[in-house]
């Protein structure tokens, strides 16, 4: 049986975290609604499972297969939207092929087609869920503009009715820009140069988040190297937002320590008991 609670303001929310008769909370959602939920539920020492947000970077060395990585970061970065904790929000990109790959990009999401979810199979990409996160997203944008952020396509909201904003890559964002480091949760990709290896991991664990990442190179040895250097849940190599059910997702840092997927999630909702029988008599 399913029972479906609805509230809100957070009142239901604080209530089933707080009440002693509830084993465990299990949570998909924000960094802060985390952070709430866990200290309501401090005091009955109950269960917390937490799924929460991320910033994905995707680092792309000069020996990768440019083309796919662009394509891939099609559906990548703007599935549902870029409502997506796992998406591919954040490129970090070997200075020598920054502008082909930016030109790759551009051009692949400059042709994804934006519209309402049910006019048709081809649409892409679909509005902000609600005109409070529309205004979060526009407001990213626009701060990154007066910071000196450059836009080489999207950026703005689309005419008409409905909360939709224009599928963006913002460029030449410096070291420790906010779009860089923190969660958009629109479709809005950045993206920053580096210069060699140690740079690139270096920049890419600067986050306070650690869902998930991909690693792009030809380079096999490089792929496993940078792959268990990334201090993410989640790293592919040459692919990005692949989920399957019998292999763990979960993040680091403040995306939490839930475990979804796979044989891993059965710890979270499972009570280990001993029982010992003494048969002697």
């Amino acid at each position: 049986m399913v029972n479906v609670v609805n509230g809100y303001g957070g009142v239901v929310g604080t209530r089933l975290a707080e009440h002693p008769d509830v084993n465990m909370i299990a949570l998909t959602g924000s960094v802060g609604s985390g952070r709430a939920v866990a200290r309501a539920a401090a005091d009955s020492l109950k269960r917390v499972h937490l799924e929460l947000g991320g910033k994905a970077p995707v680092v792309i060395f000069r020996d990768a297969d440019l083309a796919a990585a662009a394509s891939s970061l099609r559906v990548a970065g703007f599935w549902n939207s870029g409502q997506e904790c796992g998406a591919a929000c954040r490129v970090l990109v070997d200075e020598p092929v920054a502008g082909r790959f930016i030109e790759r990009l551009v051009r692949e999401v400059g042709e994804l087609l934006v519209g309402e979810p049910l006019a048709g199979e081809d649409v892409e990409v679909g509005p902000m869920v609600s005109k409070a996160h529309f205004d979060r997203v526009s407001g990213y944008l626009e701060r990154a503009k007066e910071e000196g952020v450059q836009v080489a396509t999207g950026g703005v909201a689309l005419d008409g009715p409905g909360y939709f904003i224009a599928p963006t890559v913002l460029t030449d964002v410096p070291e420790g820009a906010e779009v860089a480091r923190e969660e958009i949760f629109g479709p809005v990709i950045t993206v920053e140069t580096f210069a060699d290896e140690e740079e690139a991991v270096r920049r890419a664990n600067d986050v306070p988040l650690g869902l998930s990442a991909s690693v792009w190179t030809e380079n096999a040895r490089r792929g496993h190297d940078i792959a268990a250097r990334l201090d993410f849940g989640t790293v592919w190599v040459n692919s990005h937002l692949v989920l399957a059910g019998e292999v763990p997702w979960g993040g680091f840092k403040g995306s939490g320590y839930g475990r979804d997927l796979s044989i891993y999630a059965l710890d979270d909702y499972s009570h280990t008991k001993h029982v010992m029988h003494n048969h002697g008599r």
